[in-house]
């Protein structure tokens, strides 16, 4: 007998929810409970409220698990307003799939940013030491 597979939608909603690791934050709870597709991604909400929405999709446990942690968990920073969970009948893209995504663009995000320390701790370097 096959195991009952299900998808779910979850808004998370609050002023602080982008910028403190939300994304990790779930997908590592989703790969820990063993949901097999995960998607997650910043939005722009309403009234100076913060997005991230999720789609997850897996065994019906799984998903229960996962959407539980969901509504009662969050990163330290976060500050959430209301999580919304409902129904999904689009395609969800695999874990693994998504961790590699999420991944690279984490590190396009950082790469001016190393550039940048680079240059500074080479100027830094490079420049005389002047005494008064």
């Amino acid at each position: 007998m096959s195991e009952m597979r299900t998808k779910e939608k979850i808004e998370i909603i609050g002023p602080k929810v982008h910028g403190v690791g939300y994304r990790y934050f779930l997908m590592k709870q989703a790969m820990l409970l063993g949901v097999d597709g995960f998607a997650a991604s910043n939005q722009a909400g309403r009234d100076r409220q913060q997005k991230v929405l999720v789609i997850v999709q897996g065994s019906r446990e799984a998903v229960i698990d996962f959407s539980a942690f969901a509504k009662t968990e969050k990163p330290e920073e976060a500050e959430v307003s209301e999580v919304l969970i409902g129904d999904f009948d689009v395609f969800v893209p695999k874990m693994t799939d998504f961790a590699m995504i999420l991944t690279a663009g984490q590190i396009v995000k950082a790469i001016p940013i190393i550039q940048e320390i680079e240059s500074n701790t080479r100027e830094t370097v490079e420049s005389p030491l002047k005494l008064s």
